[in-house]
């Protein structure tokens, strides 16, 4: 009996004194590089926002158009703020409304406008053409580095089909985000 008593504590303290544990440790120092202030800044014609640029038509008949050409610059003060532009509008109907539907986008890289019969054109390829001034006139962003600036001509055409009264207001948003350094 005392022989199967000795093996049974054996048995119950064996797995104690066989037991080892493991402590791992490990760390990495990571020093950043310098952060610096800077400004992140896009003007259109060299300024924040405009009014009647160049797009204001008073009399504009079906089948003519209108465009204007603007000054997109990168004024902000970094080296590191590559800006990414996009261009969006918006067009709201006046009384009566249907002109905003019958009205058309091109927009260029254009430096000028060309007059011609039908009134002031974007004569160059169109980087967006054909669309309307309710979403997206550029949708595949424009690179701008610090310093730097771009021509860009809109052109708003009313098709022969419009009514011939109404009016249409139309706003023009160019919104611009910081290019990631990272990225070529």
């Amino acid at each position: 009996m005392r022989f199967r008593a000795v093996l049974a504590l054996g048995v119950l303290v064996a797995p104690l004194g066989v037991n080892t544990m493991a402590y791992w440790s490990s760390r990495a120092v990571i020093t950043p590089g310098p952060v610096v202030a800077g400004s992140f800044d896009l003007k259109v014609n060299g300024g924040d926002a405009l009014v009647e640029a160049g797009l204001r038509v008073d009399a504009m008949v079906p089948g003519s158009s209108t465009a204007a050409v603007f000054t997109v610059s990168n004024a902000s003060v970094a080296d590191h703020a590559t800006m990414l532009y996009t261009i969006a509008a918006t067009a709201v109907d006046g009384s009566p409304s249907g002109s905003t539907a019958a009205l058309t986008a091109k927009v260029t890289t254009d430096s000028a406008t060309t007059t011609t019969g039908g009134g002031l054109t974007c004569a160059g390829t169109g980087i967006q053409t054909g669309t309307s001034f309710n979403g997206v006139l550029v949708g595949t962003p424009r690179t701008l580095v610090p310093g730097a600036s771009q021509k860009i001509c809109i052109q708003a055409t009313l098709a022969p089909s419009a009514p011939a009264s109404g009016s249409s207001t139309i706003t023009v948003t160019f919104r611009a985000v910081q290019k990631d350094p990272q990225t070529p």
